[in-house]
């Protein structure tokens, strides 16, 4: 290889004979580049936005047990699916309104919650008095995921030897 000498006489590598790119080359990396940060980005908050409006099945439950309490059939209808609601006879404010309105509150403690496919099932033990006495009642609720919102979607009394759910 055959080099030049500077002025200081060391010697000075030989051009490669490449031209430098010109400025519009890196202000189009620049730009494309950019744009491939702002879709990244625009995806980041579409997805944290799913993630933080999916709602807690949790809450369903407690609307549920405080519409009880309460005798909030407006609360006790936005917590249940109607297929529920259904089932349970309790279709109209003036049915729940008859049929609960001497409900009084309800203790209750979430022993287990189990996550499946479009469901959350809690195992709960249920306490409250009943002609004097103090009953305690092992229920398994269904809260199923409809259309984004969370609804109590079943109920049923765990036997006692009951196999978990797992």
């Amino acid at each position: 290889m055959i080099y030049a000498q500077s002025p200081q006489g060391r010697p000075m590598p030989a051009p490669s004979g490449r031209p430098k790119r010109p400025m519009w080359h890196w202000l189009l990396v620049a730009g494309v580049a950019a744009l491939g940060l702002l879709v990244i980005g625009i995806f980041a908050v579409v997805i944290a936005f799913q993630v933080l409006t999916r709602g807690n099945p949790q809450t369903t439950l407690e609307d549920f047990y405080s519409a009880l309490g309460t005798t909030d059939c407006e609360l006790f209808m936005d917590s249940t699916t109607e297929g529920y609601r259904e089932a349970t006879g309790l279709t109209s404010c003036s049915i729940f309104e008859e049929e609960l309105g001497h409900f009084s509150s309800v203790d209750y403690e979430v022993d287990e919650r189990i996550n499946r496919q479009g469901y959350a099932i809690f195992e709960v033990t249920e306490s409250y008095s009943s002609a004097g006495e103090d009953v305690e009642v092992k229920l398994r609720y269904y809260v199923r995921r409809i259309d984004g919102q969370w609804d109590l979607d079943g109920i049923e009394v765990i036997e006692p030897g009951a196999e978990p759910i797992t």
